[in-house]
């Protein structure tokens, strides 16, 4: 019930975005505004339901501690 309420509301948002998106946007305007939605979609989905999603910072930290570690192996 609660999922319908909020997709009834985000129906009535795109309502309301897609004609001021429409004055003089491209492509790629459409594609991100699209990404940004399902994103936020899919996470109010997920916290409605309660599905436990990992932190998106553990990418991050994932990805930027070899390169800590190698300026700290330069400096050091």
């Amino acid at each position: 019930m609660v999922l319908l309420l909020f997709l009834a509301a985000a129906a009535a948002c795109v309502v309301i975005d897609v004609p001021l998106l429409r004055r003089g946007s491209r492509f790629r305007d459409y594609l991100v505004w699209g990404l940004f939605w399902i994103t936020g979609i899919g996470a109010v989905v997920c916290s409605l339901y309660k599905i436990n999603v990992p932190s998106p910072l553990l990418l991050v930290m994932m990805i930027y501690k070899p390169v800590n570690n190698l300026f700290a192996s330069l400096f050091n």
